[in-house]
């Protein structure tokens, strides 16, 4: 082998500079082991990124692995599904109470009261109001339930019973306004 061989033979296995392997090289009596010790010894190897190839399957790192599995869970139907399995587990945490002079009669969970809003809507509007006519509050309770919608729905109570309530009615004229349209 030539002594321009024997450098790019160093050049390639120890990734160095043309200069560096025919300064090594010479130093050494251009035998190639020695300089490529003499190379290794004064830490001037560098290391080279070898690419393989190769038709046997790898054994994958844990991590790896991992990550192949949540990149075949994370497929658009997949992420729908999670995320109304998730939807319909928080709703089944919180529920409608239906209650009677502070008795509870009826807790549902809030899941089928949508499904039910779904599919019936005009009727559980109808449903609802009657109750409320005949004495029935609805409340929610759960998981994190804003307390205003409770007290909005102790207001529309209230209001049912205003109208509902037989009592006195008054009229009320002002009096300077009568005197104005004379």
């Amino acid at each position: 082998m030539d002594h321009l061989e024997m450098v790019e033979k160093l050049r390639e296995k120890a990734n160095v500079s043309y200069e560096e392997a025919t300064q090594a090289l010479e130093a050494c009596d251009w035998d190639l082991l020695d300089a490529l010790l003499m190379l290794e010894s004064e830490g001037r190897l560098h290391e080279i990124e070898e690419a393989a190839y190769t038709t046997r399957e790898e054994k994958a790192e844990p991590e790896k692995e991992e990550a192949k599995r949540k990149n075949r869970e994370n497929g658009l139907f997949a992420t729908l599904m999670k995320g109304l399995g998730n939807l319909i587990q928080k709703g089944n945490a919180v529920s409608l109470q239906i209650s009677k002079k502070g008795e509870v009669k009826v807790s549902l969970p809030l899941t089928a009261v949508v499904i039910a809003l779904i599919f019936m809507f005009w009727w559980m509007l109808i449903a609802a109001v009657v109750a409320m006519v005949f004495g029935y509050r609805f409340s929610v309770k759960g998981l994190s339930v804003d307390e205003s919608i409770n007290s909005a729905m102790d207001k529309a109570g209230a209001f049912v019973d205003n109208v509902v309530k037989p009592g006195e009615c008054k009229i009320v004229v002002d009096e300077d306004e009568e005197n104005k349209v004379e």
